[in-house]
């Protein structure tokens, strides 16, 4: 019984591939949340888990929650699934499903197709600096993102939609820190 059940983690271990990584959220140098991403890759798949709380105190306090699942299989998105929380209730959704040639979209009940392939999501950045990619798919908002390389191992990405941009620094391959723009506020995801 013992072997077998050696056995059996040592088969697991060699065909699946599990990451953690967390980070900080700081705004203006003060830590506000956090946010924590789960890798596991088997075979051709990859799955990844992305949940961040974040804390924002205005005229009143203000608790995000923002949680991702994402499939990806023989380097194509294949679902994903973005639901965010204010106050602890669901203000947005959106999900990306690979429906034969093209994919469909729906965030908040409306619907739409998207016809190019999705090789790299947004989810991916926390583990592949996108060395040579153009663009990326935002599984939050549904769209493409233009990316450029600024520096060795420092990307920026344009939002099309608002012309904001981010920052995303690398370091061994792994996301070690990004600078976002939001609406409300500039915050800072640093690894820990």
């Amino acid at each position: 019984m013992r072997n077998t059940l050696i056995l059996i983690l040592i088969f697991l271990s060699v065909h699946c591939n599990s990451q953690n990584v967390n980070y900080r959220i700081t705004s203006k140098e003060t830590s506000i949340g956090n946010l924590s991403v789960k890798k596991i890759e088997e075979n051709n798949t990859i799955q990844i888990e992305v949940v961040s709380e974040v804390t924002v105190r205005l005229f009143i306090t203000i608790d995000f929650k923002y949680k991702l699942n994402c499939t990806y299989k023989d380097k194509e998105l294949i679902f994903s699934s973005v639901i965010t929380y204010v106050n602890g209730r669901v203000h947005s959704t959106t999900t990306t499903k690979k429906d034969g040639e093209y994919y469909s979209i729906t965030k908040n009940n409306h619907s739409s197709k998207y016809l190019n392939e999705i090789n790299f999501p947004a989810a991916l950045l926390y583990f592949v600096e996108p060395e040579g990619v153009t663009k990326i798919f935002s599984e939050f908002d549904g769209i493409a993102k233009p990316i450029k390389e600024i520096v060795k191992n420092k990307y920026q990405i344009t939002n099309p939609k608002n012309g904001r941009l981010s920052e995303y620094l690398y370091r061994n391959g792994i996301l070690e820190s990004s600078i976002n723009h939001h609406s409300l506020m500039t915050f800072t995801l640093t690894k820990i």
